[in-house]
């Protein structure tokens, strides 16, 4: 499990990087203009932390399923190698996909050059086009549903967890709840926030003259990130008490100092 969950933070990190470090730029210069090579770079490292994310989870989905469905015979079913393994195919997965619908969109020759975001997106980016993008929007298309399919896997790994919990002992099924809460709530939040995004991009929202439209569509960016590292710091006890460990350790140090 902290194998799966050190993966996922730092899959935000580059997310959460890959828009601040624009963001912070266009502050810094007070110019809101960005390279079309720049643009897709952002792209690419948005979209890699969005699908690796979904990915991640639903490894990690799989492998609370088997923790509380087949407790017995964890060990064997989810080994290093085999989490090593998951977690391979996870980020292969996302990189290859995301670098073939980058390259789809910097084929394309673009008739305009400004965009309703504050940052880029693939969908920003076929808007401009002057050519025709069929083939561009079966792509997106495609990796719609593909990410649909994981979350379908995480909904029915979650009810036969809970219906294990319902049929257990009041401790294990204090236990399996208290390592499957922070799960759950990074799940539902990325995946409103994620869904919210797509839909605003397709709708052709204007995010500029709406503040909360615009929160929103960046929530995905921006509270993972900052969130998911105190939902399962302070929920799962072998993380809060190594922190308080830490912490403890380091006024020790400086009193002795």
């Amino acid at each position: 499990m902290y194998i799966f969950l050190c993966n996922l933070l730092f899959c935000e990190l580059i997310g959460a990087s890959s828009f601040y470090i624009k963001f912070m730029f266009d502050l810094h210069t007070n110019n809101q203009v960005v390279s079309l090579s720049a643009c897709l770079t952002q792209i690419f490292f948005i979209y890699v932390y969005v699908s690796a994310e979904i990915s991640i989870l639903t490894v990690m989905a799989h492998d609370r399923y088997v923790a509380i469905n087949f407790p017995l015979h964890y060990v064997t079913i989810i080994s290093t190698r085999k989490a090593q393994m998951f977690i391979s195919v996870a980020w292969v997965y996302s990189i290859s996909v995301i670098i073939m619908g980058v390259i789809l969109a910097a084929r394309l020759p673009l008739c305009g050059n400004q965009i309703d975001s504050v940052y880029c997106s693939n969908w920003e980016i076929v808007k401009l086009s002057c050519i025709d993008t069929s083939t561009n929007n079966i792509f997106g298309f495609l990796i719609i549903c593909s990410l649909c399919l994981p979350l379908i896997f995480i909904i029915y790994s979650y009810i036969k967890i809970l219906i294990v919990c319902w049929n257990s002992s009041k401790s294990r099924r204090y236990k399996a709840f208290q390592t499957c809460v922070p799960h759950l709530v990074t799940i539902f939040f990325f995946t409103c926030s994620v869904l919210f995004e797509v839909i605003q991009s397709k709708l052709n929202l204007k995010r500029a003259l709406n503040t909360l439209t615009l929160f929103a569509s960046l929530e995905f960016l921006t509270l993972p990130p900052l969130l998911n590292p105190l939902v399962y710091g302070i929920i799962l006890p072998e993380i809060r008490k190594r922190f308080i460990y830490i912490i403890f350790c380091k006024r020790k140090q400086v009193r002795v100092i």
